[in-house]
């Protein structure tokens, strides 16, 4: 057998609304040990003593939720051994959880039961997660995920920070919620089904994109990406498919970008793609552009280029001095109908 290797995630901030001056309830006073030996720490939960500190953050976020007044949860520096815990509400007043230090999973993540997630946040509404160093939230292999009124922020300049990375998921809602980064708002890797962004605010930063795929051979499809009433404001991009160059094969899918606004935005609709692309619907996109080239539609030779893809009601605009707005498209000819502005590419079908 393999050896065995430990779960470490890295400092960050899940902040619930806030607030200065807020009663601190800090998990060593409710009996965590930072930086113990797992062998001297009592049993508890599920018979292990990883579960010391299990206890230990219920019984804090118990008192916490409970007050009537903002607080704050605070794990301090250290590192602190952990198999599972949920932070369960509502609670009576805003809550801000502030992690100084490290959580540390299981060297074996079977002890983690079915079903069971190693940080669970339920019935907690308004949650922001403030300066990742790098992804804010990362969606891996889950089902059936929905994201309402959440709230992301950290500087236009940092890199990698992208908001929320979905991957080898289905069935995730992303709704009514505000997304500020230096990368990604929100990026969608391979194997991912079924996803729902309605209502998101997103800027700065990258945009919402599918990719980068096609880095590693055997890549899952994404099917079923469904963008709708959302706008962005001074994003790099808006809506676009990426890929990795010379990447391996790939599929891409029925994907839906429907009412969006674009508020100065560089490149407010593109897909340059060496993946197989089709079944791609855009529909009522308006708003204005820094940059010329509003729709960018650059398909590989590959696969047959983009196939079956369908334009209606663009109103983008762009009044810089490089001259008019323009389509561009390579490798795909679109369907268009409705209003076009500007005017569709010369090589569509109308």
């Amino acid at each position: 057998m393999g050896s065995k290797s430990s779960i470490v995630f890295p400092t960050f901030i899940f902040i619930f609304i806030v607030i200065a001056q807020a009663e601190v309830f800090d998990i060593t006073k409710f009996g965590a040990k930072p930086d113990a030996e797992i062998s001297k720490l009592p049993l508890n939960y599920h018979g292990s003593s990883m579960g010391f500190l299990f206890q230990a953050l219920c019984d804090a976020w118990s008192a916490a939720c409970s007050a009537t007044t903002p607080s704050k949860l605070l794990i301090p520096s250290g590192t602190f051994c952990l198999n599972v815990v949920e932070f369960k509400g509502p609670c009576k007043a805003p809550i801000t959880v502030k992690i100084d230090g490290t959580l540390k999973g299981p060297e074996d993540p079977a002890v983690i039961p079915k079903g069971v997630q190693w940080i669970t946040f339920s019935y907690v509404s308004a949650l922001t997660i403030t300066d990742s160093k790098m992804f804010h939230v990362n969606v891996m292999s889950c089902k059936n995920v929905t994201f309402d009124n959440f709230h992301i922020c950290a500087p236009s300049e940092s890199p990698n920070t992208d908001g929320i990375h979905l991957g080898w998921s289905k069935q995730i809602t992303i709704k009514n919620s505000v997304i500020q980064t230096g990368d990604d708002c929100i990026s969608i890797g391979d194997g991912c089904e079924e996803l729902h962004i309605e209502g998101v605010k997103c800027g700065p930063g990258h945009g919402i994109s599918v990719g980068s795929l096609g880095k590693n051979s055997g890549e899952k499809p994404v099917i079923g990406v469904y963008v709708v009433n959302c706008t962005f404001n001074q994003t790099m991009n808006g809506v676009r498919i990426k890929t990795w160059p010379d990447s391996h094969q790939g599929e891409v899918a029925d994907l839906h970008f429907e009412n969006l606004c674009m508020n100065q935005v560089e490149n407010p609709i593109i897909k340059p793609s060496l993946v197989k692309v089709h079944d791609i619907f855009i529909k009522n996109v308006t708003g204005t552009a820094t940059l010329p080239a509003v729709v960018n539609l650059k398909c590989s030779t590959a696969n047959n280029g983009c196939e079956n893809v369908k334009i209606s009601d663009i109103n983008l605009t762009y009044e810089g001095k490089e001259g008019p707005a323009f389509q561009e498209c390579c490798n795909v000819k679109p369907v268009y109908s409705g209003k076009m502005i500007p005017p569709a590419c010369s090589t569509a079908d109308e």
